[in-house]
């Protein structure tokens, strides 16, 4: 499929290939329009299903894979056919696709560094042949040059043996091979031809075998024209066991490229595990108690809504001294449980000069759902009608299923995390302030005094997904542990949640007090909140006071080492697949089918946990499992 080639006469042309995930994606657009800018005539390739999607973007032709493999080795391949047989004289050809997120600098700044350098290829990064023991048998230069962004000059142009190379290129669908024959058959023709590379920053500037994957943050910062979208896809662990440090590759692109960075967290964000896009892109902040601007008390966002559910109205003290920890415009909205409460509570903010304008106290319709239906139900309202950007949830915890301590622990590490202090709190706004696309901001997980870590899903996957599934939420779900608001204290922007106000929730759906189970809904709306944010394409981030952090750190670090000690290895790589292997035994099978059979009884017969949990405390005896109930918060 063709549209009207471009007569501009310009000596840049440009190839961009589209793969099957992207071909409506933001960032497609916004690179293929920086490309248009800069190239006379533009190919984009694309799978034969995508070619209408991408009709849009404005090319001059637009070309199907085929049946050739669907990479972006393939898409040069055709795109170079393509313009063989245009006449045109080409001084530049430009190759990259929806492989890399750009531009993250302006592309121009490729151009001028391959002139000013007059070398005739330019690349974004290399590969190191010599760090590589996979290529210890391999001829290949000592730097690799990827062609994720590439930028052919004239001297590589004019030559016949270049087109007859992609000529007679077979790519595969698997990328190292096409890595092995193709990308490094190329940098063997080139510096056989004595033909040179130029890339952005100086060779000696990165030292890992992969940069492109382990230094993306100094790619970023030296000049770099792209950023993989691979280093997304790539194991967590790896993120670790290479001391990657994406976080700041993020921070640093949120500065020099924001449009680019609001497409990367628009795309990224959906499609990854939230566990996993908080490993690997540090999504955690030690907030100070000492105020960066102590004397700040308005912010762009406006006034804050305040929700809090008193089911326990004699904790208003408490509730007040949080509320005047507070530095921002704020309106109160109270729930509780009965009309003497209500006028306790009313009285309470009249004692305290609390002024009716601002506040809007109710009584829940039914002792159902706890702090989760008088939010999503009595206070639907306030959300929907799009009066605050952003808001506070609070309610008064109690955690019977735990020691007294343990419960108030867990309250501690809510409060103090949320708002600690005033300056604590002008901390935590200007971070919601100067970073919109924020929307969930939480303590970290629980796991002091609870058994959460790892085992936080409890009985409430299977009805979370089928909740999910009604809602239209398209998500990637956390393997063990998502990322939430555990206790059900939190920051959010209303937009980012919005999901959960809209659909219409039923009091009877909520299990009756006592039963307030995992596999309930009020349970599963607890895991919910994180996986709407994640669908509405917001960033969750955990915040906590540097005594917290501190306590946090102590005792995850020594049950890491308390674990790590019985493994074989330091090497948490392997570790892990051994985990795996051992989790598929079939003692493991019968355990979690156990469980899951336990949670289904559980969800369909909610009285009868009386009767059950005895058996379900046996069975964790036998397997070594521990106390069923220990650690649900």
């Amino acid at each position: 499929m063709t549209t009207p080639q471009s007569q501009t006469g310009s000596q840049t042309a440009a190839i961009y290939v589209v793969q099957r995930e992207a071909p409506d994606a933001a960032y497609v657009a916004h690179a293929v329009a920086a490309l248009r800018a800069l190239a006379g005539h533009l190919v984009i390739v694309a799978e034969e299903d995508d070619l209408n999607k991408v009709l849009e973007l404005g090319a001059d032709q637009v070309l199907s894979f085929g049946k050739q493999p669907g990479s972006a080795i393939s898409g040069y391949r055709i795109g170079l056919s393509a313009l063989r047989k245009i006449s045109g004289d080409w001084h530049h050809i430009i190759l990259t696709g929806s492989h890399v997120f750009g531009p993250v600098h302006p592309y121009e700044q490729a151009l001028d560094t391959l002139e000013n350098a007059g070398a005739d290829l330019f690349s974004c990064y290399w590969h190191a042949h010599a760090l590589d023991p996979r290529l210890n048998a391999v001829e290949a230069p000592d730097s690799i040059p990827y062609l994720d962004f590439a930028v052919l000059g004239p001297r590589i142009i004019s030559r016949p043996e270049f087109w007859s190379f992609w000529e007679k290129a077979r790519p595969s669908p698997d990328y190292w091979a096409d890595f092995q024959t193709i990308q490094i058959g190329f940098a063997n023709w080139c510096e056989a031809a004595g033909l040179t590379t130029v890339y952005p920053f100086s060779e000696t500037a990165m030292e890992t075998v992969d940069p492109r994957q382990f230094e993306t943050h100094r790619i970023v910062a030296k000049g770099g024209p792209v950023l993989p979208v691979s280093v997304f896809a790539l194991d967590p662990v790896m993120h670790d066991l290479n001391a990657t440090y994406l976080r700041r590759a993020m921070d640093e692109l949120r500065q020099i490229a924001p449009r680019l960075y609001e497409h990367v967290i628009a795309y990224i964000v959906p499609r990854t595990k939230p566990r996993d896009f908080c490993m690997i892109s540090d999504q955690y902040s030690v907030l100070s108690t000492q105020a960066d601007l102590p004397e700040k008390s308005t912010w762009g966002f406006g006034r804050v809504a305040v929700f809090i559910h008193a089911f326990y109205a004699n904790m208003m003290p408490q509730f007040w001294e949080l509320i005047e920890r507070l530095p921002c415009q704020a309106d109160l909205f109270i729930s509780t449980a009965s009309p003497e409460d209500k006028a306790h509570i009313e009285a309470f903010l009249n004692d305290h000069g609390w002024p009716e304008t601002a506040r809007d106290v109710r009584e829940v319709e039914a002792n159902r759902g706890r702090d989760m239906s008088s939010l999503f139900i009595t206070f639907r309202d306030v959300i929907l009608e799009d009066r605050y950007e952003v808001a506070l949830r609070l309610h008064s915890k109690r955690t019977p299923q735990v020691s007294r301590q343990v419960g108030e622990s867990f309250k501690d590490h809510l409060f103090e995390n949320l708002v600690a202090n005033p300056g604590y709190v002008r901390n935590l706004l200007d971070m919601l302030e100067s970073e919109p696309d924020i929307g969930l901001v939480i303590p970290p997980v629980i796991h002091i005094g609870f058994g959460t870590l790892g085992h936080s899903w409890f009985n409430n996957r299977a009805p979370l997904q089928d909740l999910a599934k009604k809602m239209d939420l398209d998500v990637a779900f956390d393997d063990f542990t998502p990322v939430t608001a555990y206790g059900t204290m939190y920051w959010f922007r209303t937009d980012a949640l919005k999901k959960m106000f809209e659909w219409e929730w039923k009091w009877e759906e909520y299990n009756p007090e006592p039963n307030h189970i995992d596999g309930g809904l009020a349970h599963v709306q607890e895991r919910l909140i994180g996986y709407c944010i994640q669908d509405k394409g917001y960033r969750t981030v955990s915040v906590m006071t540097p005594e917290n952090a501190a306590r946090n750190y102590a005792k995850l670090e020594y049950k890491l080492q308390l674990l790590a000690g019985h493994m074989a290895s330091g090497n948490i790589y392997l570790q892990q697949q051994q985990m795996q292997a051992m989790a598929a035994t079939g003692k493991m099978r019968l355990y979690r089918w156990l469980q899951n059979t336990y949670g289904a009884a559980l969800r369909r017969f909610p009285g009868s946990r009386r009767i059950l949990r005895p058996v379900a405390r046996r069975i964790q005896a036998l397997f070594g499992t521990g106390n069923p109930d220990q650690g649900r918060g």
